[in-house]
């Protein structure tokens, strides 16, 4: 039998609350699950730190507002002397 049977995963926690005694091993679950949140913490603090900050407001008006400017097209230059035969 391997260690995938739950009777062995129970011999084995209770032999170690037995070398460690039952508040030691409270004292460690609780500073792993401090140490757990402080990581989350911080990857959620580095996140958005790195997230791009807002572009800054232009003094420029809207496009919307802006003189639309049209271009008109230069005409082609007709292919001088041409001949056909």
């Amino acid at each position: 039998m391997g260690f995938d049977s739950p009777i062995h995963w129970i011999i084995v926690i209770g032999v170690i609350a037995l070398l460690f005694g039952g508040s030691r091993v409270g004292s460690l679950m609780g500073e792993l699950g401090k140490g757990v949140k402080a990581f989350k913490q911080n990857i959620a603090d580095d996140r958005t730190a790195a997230a791009p900050a807002p572009p800054p407001p232009s003094n420029a008006a809207p496009a919307s507002l802006q003189r639309a400017e049209t271009i008109e097209p230069t005409p082609a230059a007709a292919p001088a002397n041409s001949a056909h035969h």
